[in-house]
């Protein structure tokens, strides 16, 4: 355990300490709560604080990642949205989904599936449920044995990510560029 855990005695922070947490963030790498309370000498509770005040002024994102030896909080500078390509925004979404699967391997397969739907959508930029799974299930089925049941995965995601407007009811899907 590290010499700075949630009850040990670390160093005091001269500056503010949401101020050099935030200066301990790199702008393009995520880091443990652990990197930066040894970063700043601090223990893990102080700079955990720190970082989470950062997070609800919005000055940092917050993710919990599995590793190998269970969940980590890493702590990350958002992007712009202002200045993110669509692609850059759904890469994040689709980062961010839940996707059912027994292993990283599979949930990333089945990410890709609804990575190549949202292209379908966004290159036909309009088109019913059926047009989509006849385009994309044949070549990214990703585990499924039936069409409905890879529909009934993608569906719901496809509809989270930018630009995508959901058909119900029957009415088609559509894209909308201007999001």
């Amino acid at each position: 355990m590290s010499e700075h855990d949630e009850h040990g005695s670390g160093g005091v922070l001269v500056d503010p300490p949401t101020a050099a947490a935030l200066a301990a963030v790199p702008s393009n790498d995520p880091v443990s709560t652990t990197e930066v309370a040894d970063e700043l000498d601090v223990p893990r509770a102080t700079a955990r604080d720190a970082l989470l005040e950062l997070t609800a002024a919005d000055d940092l994102a917050h993710r919990q990642v599995r590793g190998r030896v269970g969940v980590v909080d890493v702590w990350y500078r958002p992007r712009e949205t202002d200045e993110a390509t669509l692609d850059d925004r759904v890469d994040d979404a689709l980062a961010e989904l839940a996707v059912p699967g027994a292993s990283e391997l599979m949930q990333d397969w089945r990410r890709d599936a609804v990575r190549e739907a949202f292209e379908h959508l966004r290159d036909a930029e309009r088109a019913d449920a059926s047009a989509v799974v006849d385009a994309v299930y044949p070549t990214h089925e990703a585990g499924y044995d039936s069409e409905e049941a890879w529909w009934g995965m993608v569906a719901p995601r496809l509809s989270r990510l930018p630009g995508v407007e959901s058909g119900g009811d029957g009415d088609p899907w559509r894209f909308v560029a201007d999001v």
